[in-house]
């Protein structure tokens, strides 16, 4: 009889890591373990995965319970700031983030409901700004093509912007004044039950993927 792991594995992740440290690997994963099933439900909530029953979730590494076991399963995340060429050709580029308050930015929501602020880091200090712009939005896509578009700055991870650097749609700003990052992504599941197969595969997939380490 075949030993290889077989089972559904759920798992619940936020759209970050699902866009930029789960999806790139599923494909390498199911091929390996043909016999598990991925679930995933993407969701900015901050879910209890043992009573809703998941077997593992994904979050940044400092908002993980200490009662969980962890694995880092990404490079933290530094921000940057960009905007459109026509948007920097029309109102200029902004020299220091004091002034950003003379440029419409887009805004986003956190999981929470609450502004995300726009901060970056300069001699150790951190430097929070008030932003003001034609768009508040809960998801980084609307406010890329809004980007894009000229309607301001927008100010995200990186990964979410380096495509449309890349293309030249995008420009990035502020490029001299550190931003701070999102913490690495682990993948996270409950110490007190027993490791089901199809996590442990996942477990041991991605320590061989990534080279990382259980803490």
């Amino acid at each position: 009889m075949s030993t290889a792991p077989t089972g559904t594995l759920r798992l619940t992740v936020p759209p970050p890591a699902a866009d930029f440290v789960l999806a790139p690997i599923v494909a390498r994963f199911v091929a390996q373990y043909p016999g598990i099933s991925l679930d995933v439900s993407i969701s900015r909530a901050f879910i209890d995965i043992v009573e809703e029953r998941f077997d593992a979730g994904i979050r940044p590494g400092e908002r993980i319970a200490r009662d969980m076991i962890s694995v880092r399963i990404s490079d933290d995340m530094p921000f940057w700031v960009a905007a459109s060429p026509a948007y920097v050709q029309r109102r200029g580029v902004p020299k220091t983030p004091q002034r950003l308050t003379d440029h419409a930015c887009i805004r986003f929501r956190s999981g929470t409901g609450a502004l995300v602020p726009w901060r970056f880091v300069r001699n150790r200090r951190m430097v929070e700004v008030q932003v003001d712009g034609p768009l508040i939005a809960n998801e980084p896509g609307i406010g890329i093509r809004a980007a894009i578009d000229g309607a301001g700055l927008v100010q995200l991870p990186f990964a979410y912007l380096k495509p449309e650097i890349d293309a030249g749609r995008l420009v990035p700003l502020l490029e001299s004044w550190a931003q701070p990052q999102i913490d690495a992504f682990c993948l996270y599941y409950s110490s007190r039950r027993q490791m089901r197969p199809p996590l442990r595969a996942l477990v041991d997939f991605l320590r061989e993927e990534r080279r990382i380490t259980t803490t």
